[in-house]
């Protein structure tokens, strides 16, 4: 017979291997804006672990630039992470996501706006999570327009494009504000201006179709290029400038800042000047567009119930709150209660942007659901600078994307 002692012990190391193996540490790759993200993000996972003690996380944080690149790698290795931030699924990743209608059911999708849970889908699978729901829009310097002495129109009333850019470069000749506009350097932001003026790249129903008119295409761009060298820092939009957009309107050197609903919370504590979101300007019409971020799981993980079990958790109505006050989101669960973001401009302008993405047409949301959109981002990014920059013509562009968007339909057939 063994002694006590080493019963005891050996019992000890028993529970000790059978804890171990219990515990899962859920490898997750994320991507931030700063510091100040990052260690929210941190802080919403310690909390979850204080709550779910058998589950830790290895944050990976990794540049949002360099996410395709990564999944490449991972695609290449077939070593996938358990849990990865992403704001598409690229075609790359795609057999290795699991299917979450198998894995919580095929009615937990219909809690997310609808636009955005669209792009969840893939047949009859469900490979994302919606986590949060962005919409793009202008960002105004309220002081630059007081000091300016020009008054800015209520958002029922908004302003078209034509009256909207004589009144910014106004202003900022007035208030002595260095550029009258700023704009992100990216597919989507840019595509918005196409959006304001009908104009979109695929069909709005099934069986999906490229519907592109290039002559329509064509002027809108041109009008792009010409406000590009009119309204906007020089170099901007050709990579010949490292002037930051973001930088410059929170500083308080631009009057206009086209961007989205995720630079709320960062205006919230950094301008140091008043300012709201919108009117968006409008071409023929009025439009954001939907975005956002996805949370995906893959189906490669040792730890896919744990995974899933944190995507349950961190899009429920009550984390979603939470969620979206801390990083000045719009949260993608409909079920979500109100959110006060503990900062008046800030409500006020989530509230604006939801309003903005609310009224927009049914194409600010299709064109980011079809699969075949994520061929596209590429091209569209590269045609427009290229453009921007002279070297080649809008038309040439616009021919570009069309190209594009024919090979990704026909690719999926």
């Amino acid at each position: 017979m063994k002694p006590l002692k080493t019963i005891v012990m050996a019992a000890a190391a028993t529970g000790f291997m059978l804890t171990s193996a219990m515990a899962s540490e859920l490898k997750m790759v994320w991507y931030v804006d700063g510091d100040e993200q990052e260690a929210n993000v941190r802080t919403l996972l310690e909390q979850y672990t204080q709550s779910h003690p058998e589950t830790t996380f290895d944050l990976q944080i990794t540049p949002y630039d360099g996410m395709i690149q990564k999944f490449q790698q991972f695609a290449a290795s077939g070593i996938m992470p358990d849990l990865s931030l992403t704001s598409s699924m690229e075609p790359v990743i795609r057999p290795f996501l699991a299917d979450l209608n198998k894995e919580i059911g095929p009615d937990w999708i219909k809690d997310f706006v609808k636009g955005w849970a669209d792009g969840a889908k893939l047949g009859d699978k469900v490979i994302a999570a919606p986590l949060q729901v962005t919409s793009t829009g202008i960002f105004l310097n309220v002081d630059a327009f007081k000091k300016a002495g020009v008054a800015i129109p209520d958002q029922a009333t908004g302003w078209t494009w034509e009256e909207f850019l004589p009144k910014i470069k106004e202003v900022a000749e007035k208030s002595g504000t260095r550029y009258p506009l700023v704009w992100d350097v990216s597919a989507s932001r840019w595509i918005v201006h196409e959006y304001q003026y009908g104009n979109h790249i695929f069909s709005e129903q099934e069986p999906v179709k490229v519907v592109m008119d290039e002559a329509a295409w064509t002027k809108t761009l041109d009008q792009f290029v010409d406000l590009s060298k009119s309204s906007m820092p020089p170099g901007l939009w050709t990579g010949a400038s490292s002037d930051n957009p973001k930088e410059l309107f929170t500083a308080g050197q631009a009057v206009a800042y086209m961007s989205g609903s995720w630079q709320i919370a960062g205006l919230a504590k950094n301008a140091g000047f008043a300012w709201q979101a919108g009117p968006t300007p409008r071409g023929t019409v009025a439009s954001s567009i939907y975005g956002g971020d996805y949370l995906v799981a893959f189906n490669t993980s040792q730890h896919l119930p744990e995974a899933v079990a944190f995507i349950k958790w961190v899009t429920s109505p009550e984390i979603q709150a939470q969620y979206a006050k801390t990083f000045g989101m719009i949260p993608a669960n409909l079920k979500t209660p109100a959110i006060e973001y503990g900062n008046p401009a800030a409500t006020d302008a989530v509230k604006s942007m939801q309003n903005e993405l609310n009224v927009s047409p049914t194409y600010a949301a299709t064109d980011q659901a079809w699969p075949q959109m994520q061929s596209v981002w590429g091209t569209v990014k590269t045609a427009v600078t290229q453009t921007v920059a002279g070297q080649i013509s809008s038309a040439e562009a616009v021919a570009q994307i069309k190209k594009a968007a024919d090979d990704a339909v026909e690719a999926s057939k």
